[in-house]
């Protein structure tokens, strides 16, 4: 952990936020002083803070702790089986929750712009499916996850999307 890093991690969202080292003080009821420090890399924020903080500051208290890095959590594997099966529940979803419901109605918005003609046509269509899958895995990769070789060959089985995942999955290794 670099505290230097960290601190001005935390100077650069403070700023972002438009808030002056007592602004961010005042919110956390704390010392200006105390903001000073933790900027300068002298000493970190108090555990019983960082939750309050990442909130104040609107990011992750993983972020705070790694200066804004990006840390890949390379011991989450992608199950494709997971993954279809989630897929072909949403129409579950719609039942139950109805076609109003804002939890469905969002995650039905969010889904539209990635799936085209529409996402009941995809979950119906084996080759779409694929694609979907495929796609919700190398953002699974980007995130950190993490594929083997034999999870992608056993589980897709269009050749140009298997080879692609292939060669995407050795770029996060």
């Amino acid at each position: 952990m670099n505290t230097i890093e960290i601190g001005k991690y935390i100077k650069m969202k403070r700023i972002e936020m438009h808030l002056t080292q007592k602004d961010l003080a005042e919110k956390l009821q704390i010392s200006f002083q105390a903001v000073s420090k933790w900027e300068t890399g002298t000493t970190l924020p108090d555990t019983s803070l960082l939750i309050k903080l990442s909130d104040v500051i609107d990011v992750t208290v993983d972020q705070i702790l790694n200066a804004g890095e990006f840390r890949k959590s390379m011991n989450k594997r992608i199950s494709v089986k997971e993954i279809a099966t989630t897929l072909l529940s949403i129409p579950k979803m719609k039942e139950v929750l109805g076609p109003n419901n804002v939890i469905y109605s969002n995650m039905m918005n969010g889904l539209a712009n990635m799936v085209k003609p529409d996402l009941e046509t995809v979950l119906n269509n084996k080759e779409d499916l694929e694609i979907l899958v495929a796609k919700s895995v190398i953002q699974l990769l980007i995130d950190g996850y993490y594929i083997t070789d034999e999870e992608i060959n056993s589980h897709f089985g269009t050749e140009a999307i298997r080879l692609k995942l292939l060669k995407i999955s050795k770029k996060f290794k």
